[in-house]
Parts: structure tokens; sequence; C-alpha cells
């Protein structure tokens, strides 16, 4: 019979049997990239510092990975680095081995074709309608000095898009009151979307005394305006890309859902230079009348479209960085923060992450800019980063209690998002 002493040590000795792999296989795979993007032609190092070798699931004629030695046309030896060969324009996938032995992890590879792109840093005004009416909440209809309705409580609900109202295309906010005006109190059937899903419902109007008016009491939206910047555009295809992150409503905090855009020209008038816990803002004025551009997608990395007058935006294309790529220390952002000028500003890039839209973690080192702004502050969103002659990236967010330092997304992610 063992002893008490021994079942334990042998009940220890189990269990890290099993967590000390668990916890190696985990942290390995963490260490792994989620992704693979690389560009056609150009051969890239994936350093792992491990015993790692990979192999190429699928098509080998998009992508070829090797180290040295080669062992055979599929397998690597163990090795700290690992050579991928993108060969064409394609997607595959990629599953990296620890030891040569045990898969740890598979990923998607996705080779692009060689990209250069005009990085511009200009701030334009944005204006987005939206897909139907936004509602933002719905409320009383004073009826009378004693008497009161809420005609849509239960039925209409923060965020829904109503598209349609008896059969009539809602395309902006004095449409429904038309239809409402039309109904005299009779009930409208609404076609609305919700979380993705397209639904009927009725309403009926109530009159207000007070207004000489049939109402709904709820409140809605048909569009949004703002100063942004774009960060670059294709010369090939006058496709652009700006702001690094999506454009969400004020009001429901959901990215806006949106019918068509613009980009128009605008003339910046003030800097509220950012402080901590207050961010700063370009202040400026949209000047209507001309149209730069058509905004096409919203997205939650920026938003995306085609532009009319390419060269009214001046610049000298450079090749894509991509996040293998890139590297802490430092680099540069083009910015307008006042006239009509781009100027360069220094950089620092302290981390960098693995996605979702906050890829890097930069501070403002430029004493010029530091001096005129307080560092990242709002309409500089999508401002290019550059660094050893690339184009690597977007500034996107400040951190509120740090306006010197904020947050970039990999150009990689927003090309993604163009190109979907």
């Amino acid at each position: 019979m063992w002893s008490k002493k021994e079942k334990k040590r042998r009940f220890f000795v189990s269990i890290a049997a099993v967590l000390i792999p668990t916890l190696l296989w985990c942290s390995v795979s963490w260490l792994l990239p989620s992704d693979l993007t690389l560009v056609e032609g150009e051969k890239t190092e994936i350093a792992t510092q491990l015993p790692i070798s990979a192999k190429t699931e699928e098509s080998i004629n998009v992508l070829g990975v090797t180290t040295k030695p080669l062992a055979d046309a599929f397998h690597l030896e163990l090795g700290s680095s690992i050579m991928a060969n993108p060969i064409q324009v394609g997607t595959t996938k990629v599953t990296f081995y620890l030891c040569n032995a045990l898969p740890i992890k598979t990923i998607d590879a996705t080779v692009i074709p060689k990209t250069t792109l005009v990085p511009v840093g200009k701030t334009v005004g944005v204006s987005l309608d939206t897909k139907g009416l936004l509602v933002l909440g719905t409320g009383q209809v004073i009826m009378t000095e004693n008497d009161t309705a809420e005609p849509c409580k239960g039925l209409l609900k923060t965020g829904d898009l109503l598209l349609e109202a008896n059969g009539q295309e809602l395309i902006n906010k004095e449409k429904f009151v038309d239809v409402v005006t039309q109904s005299k109190g009779d009930t409208i059937d609404v076609l609305l979307e919700r979380k993705g899903e397209k639904k009927h419902v009725t309403v009926t109007p109530v009159y207000s005394e007070a207004e000489q008016a049939f109402k709904l009491g709820i409140w809605v939206r048909d569009s949004i305006q703002g100063i942004g910047t774009i960060t670059y555009y294709d010369p090939k295809s006058s496709k652009f890309g700006a702001l690094g992150h999506g454009v969400y409503d004020v009001d429901t905090g959901e990215l806006m859902i949106i019918k068509q855009g613009t980009i128009i020209p605008s003339q910046l008038t003030d800097i509220i230079k950012g402080e901590k816990g207050e961010p700063g803002e370009l202040a400026g004025i949209i000047q209507r009348g001309e149209t730069l551009g058509e905004v096409e997608k919203n997205t939650e990395v920026g938003i995306y479209g085609t532009l009319e007058q390419p060269n009214d935006f001046t610049g000298t294309a450079l090749p894509i960085g991509l996040k293998q790529e890139i590297k802490i220390g430092k680099a540069e952002i083009l910015s307008n923060i006042e006239g009509d000028d781009v100027e360069r500003y220094e950089i620092e890039i302290e981390s960098l992450g693995k996605g979702s839209g906050k890829d890097m973690m930069i501070r403002v080192t430029d004493k010029r800019l530091l001096a005129k702004t307080g560092g990242i502050v709002q309409g500089m969103s999508g401002s290019p980063i550059i660094q050893n002659g690339q184009l690597i990236g977007a500034v996107t967010h400040v951190l509120v209690n740090d306006p010197e330092r904020g947050y970039g997304t990999f150009i990689e992610t927003m090309l993604q998002e163009m190109n979907k």
C-alpha cells in the first residue's frame, strides 16, 4: 500500500503530466500567427524561435513553406524560422507542428498581388445616409392638455431601421412625415430591419392638438456628417480607404448601416487640444457643392469607396508593409491639422497586437504636433502610418487619459475589408 505522501506525489505527477504539455501547447499556439497575408513574389521569413515546422495543407501552387535544410517537398526540419514563398495570388491553409510531429495550429494564408498605394493624410468632410431611418428612441405624444399617448411603445426599438411605410420607401425623414400626415390616423404598415432580420409592424398615429398634426412619438435619423482623414487611394482603381474605424451612431452606439455616402471638401477652422480625460478635436466646416468621392462601405475598420478626382490628392505611391514586417520603434504619420498642408510627424510604435482594429499601440513623439494638438485628436483618425518606406496602417483611436498615445490598424486589415 502506498503512503499518503506517496499518493499525493503520484497525484501531482499525473496532474503535471497532463497540465504541462497542455500549457506548452497553448503557449506555442498563442505565439504563432492567427492568419498570414503575403505579397506575391516576396519571400517572407516567419521567425518563431521555437522548434516549429510547417506544412501547406492545400494548394502548394499558391504558397510554399521551406526551411534549411529542406526535409521533403512538404514538411520542414526543426528550425527557428520558416521561409514562406508566395507563388501566386490565392488562398491556402498552413499547419504548424511542434517538434515536427504534434500539430499545433492551422491558419488561413492569403497571397495578394503586389500593391502600391498613395498615402493621403488629408482631412475631408464625410456625409453618410442611413439605410432607411434609424430609430433613436420612442416617447409620448401630447394629444391634449390632459391626455398623452405613446403609440410606438413596444413596437419600435432603438436601433431599428425603418425601410418602408405603407409600401413607400423611406428615403428621408420628410418622406415618413408625409406618410404619417396622409394616414389621417389610420394604421401604417412599416417594414423594418432589426438585428439583420426584416419584419412588418403596424403603428397608429395619434393627433396632437398642440402641434395640429398626426404624430408617432419617435425620433429618427437619416444621415450623419463629420470630419475625418483619408488614409490612401489605389492609383490603379481610384478606390480609397479612410478613418481606420467605423462610423457609429452617437445615440445607439451601433455601427451605422449606410445606403450611400460622399466625401466632400472641408475647411479646418480650429484645433481643440487634447488633454488627459478630454479628447481633442479638429473643428471645421464641411463645404457642400463639390463631391470628392462616393462612400460604398462603412465597416468596423474604416469607410471605403471610389474617388471621383484622384488628382485632387497628391502623393507618391508606396508599397504596403504587412504586419509581420512592422517593427517596434520609430515611424511617421501623415496628417493635415491646419490649412491644406499634409505634414509628416514622428511617432513611436510601442507594441503590436494580433487584430481587432487596435493592432498597434503608438505614441506621438513629434514636438510640433504635441504643441499644436497635444497628441492624437478626433479628426486625425485615418492618418496613414509609414515605416521604412512602406504604408503599414492608419491611426484609429486616442487614449482618452493619455492623448499622446493611441491605436493604429494594419493596412492589410483595411485592404481585406475594402476588397470583400
